[in-house]
């Protein structure tokens, strides 16, 4: 009886063991904007809307590490300032994990496309994306805040030509309403440069969305 005891005894830690984290990679362990990718094999379909737009994204787990995915994008604010002209963007986001300190979690992410403008009459269009990093901070099971500094770049081919560019800095968070479902919010502000044939100038930039993100694992 006590070599019986003794053999099922490690089978039943191993169990709890296997149990936990089961639970743990299958229940709240994604993030579709605050630092961790949304999970190895996994899809989300993201919508955003605010400053300067509304945005449907799908992104899909190419590893535990990496997410790509598919974004569409309609704008009525020329690159996050004032400047209120109307737009759409369709991108490629790419998010790579770069590493892992207790509950915080830094990764890369930029969002390369195609951008298109109506701009007097013309069209002003443009090839570019933001580049960024975020540091995501896990404060429970539910709720991840974030620190992110990105810096968004728009190469302009025609009306007018030229490039834009500037650092935008920020934060934002996610709450899991349930283990598939949360509400997320990321908000940036900062300068923008222009290089182009019709000015050289800056101007204060900023973006404020609020979404949802549903893993449909």
């Amino acid at each position: 009886m006590g070599l019986l005891a003794a053999a099922l005894l490690p089978l039943g830690a191993r169990a709890q063991i296997e149990t936990s984290l089961d639970s743990t990679t299958g229940g709240n362990n994604w993030s579709a904007t605050a630092g961790r990718t949304v999970g190895n094999g996994n899809s989300v379909l993201q919508a955003e809307a605010g400053w300067p737009g509304i945005g449907f994204t799908y992104l899909h787990g190419a590893s535990a590490d990496t997410d790509i995915g598919f974004h569409v994008g309609f704008n009525y604010g020329f690159e996050g300032t004032t400047n209120t002209i109307s737009g759409f963007n369709l991108a490629v986001p790419y998010r790579h994990v770069l590493g892992q300190a207790g509950d915080t979690t830094f990764s890369f992410r930029t969002d390369p496309g195609l951008t298109i403008y109506g701009n007097h009459g013309s069209a002003l269009v443009g090839v570019g994306g933001p580049i960024g990093v975020v540091a995501g901070f896990r404060i429970d099971p539910r709720l991840t805040l974030d620190l992110g500094a990105d810096v968004p770049v728009l190469f302009s081919f025609s009306n007018p030509a030229g490039f834009f560019y500037g650092p935008q800095l920020g934060g934002g968070g996610e709450y899991l309403l349930e283990n598939n479902l949360a509400v997320t919010a990321r908000v940036r502000v900062g300068p923008e440069f222009g290089l182009n044939t019709a000015d050289t100038g800056s101007r204060t930039a900023f973006t404020t969305l609020v979404g949802l993100a549903y893993n449909t694992r």
